[in-house]
């Protein structure tokens, strides 16, 4: 755990090996399903976040009473790690490592299979953050301001420091979840959604395509929803 928590009176002070173990693979083999499926198809992270929730929070499946949710933060942070704030270059060795970049027999996986892995974990980190708990006794383990800092550390980061890796994370994380993205942050994520998919774009080198499709998924966005402040025209 990032932190570790304090006993508390009442909640079990011990976790069997085997439980943690199992809660191991759970989260491995969602982050496989995440790269796979859901690369191939965003839509398909939603019902694999349903179930990675519902079970780290579970008060069985958490330790002196704090979800052990991180036992997956930990391996998103090694395959996506833009997410947490991570920079580099997707054109050199020492950026690619820094980026999540996977390596196949000693070599690079294509930047086409790449991208659909960011694809999918983009997807999939959105679709852990953004469940409903407003109706229910369990704690979340997995809060929406963790999609919003997540968010923030991509798009806060400056000109010249883009990495085409970003947008692709970028546009995974908001397409599709737009609507409960407004919904738990109202009118101020209509900025959060203006910055990422308008201005953020703009600080790429001109013929970077991943910048680009933001771009398109602004216009697209506009065109669904009629949220006109998400894309500005050139003059």
């Amino acid at each position: 755990m990032a932190i570790i928590p304090d006993p508390i009176d009442g909640t079990s002070d011990s976790m069997p090996i085997l439980t943690l173990y199992l809660l191991n693979i759970l989260a491995k083999t969602a982050i496989s399903q995440f790269c796979t499926e859901a690369g191939a198809n965003p839509k398909a992270a939603e019902p694999i976040g349903v179930i990675l929730i519902s079970v780290f929070s579970q008060p069985r499946y958490m330790w002196r009473g704090k979800t052990l949710i991180d036992i997956l933060m930990a391996k998103y942070r090694v395959v996506c790690p833009v997410l947490f704030g991570v920079r580099g270059s997707d054109k050199t060795e020492e950026g690619r490592a820094r980026l999540g970049w996977r390596k196949e027999n000693g070599k690079w996986i294509s930047e086409q299979e790449h991208n659909d892995r960011m694809t999918g974990l983009g997807a999939g980190f959105a679709s852990l953050c953004f469940r409903d708990f407003s109706k229910s006794r369990l704690v979340n383990p997995c809060p929406p301001y963790l999609y919003w800092q997540a968010l923030a550390a991509i798009t806060l980061t400056p000109r010249g420091e883009t990495s085409s890796t970003q947008f692709v994370v970028l546009k995974a994380m908001i397409d599709n979840y737009v609507k409960m993205f407004l919904t738990f942050y109202g009118t101020i994520g209509f900025s959060a959604l203006r910055s990422a998919l308008n201005e953020f774009p703009l600080r790429a080198d001109k013929d970077n395509v991943a910048a680009s499709s933001c771009k398109v998924l602004a216009e697209k966005i506009s065109r669904d929803t009629g949220l006109q402040f998400l894309f500005v025209p050139k003059k």
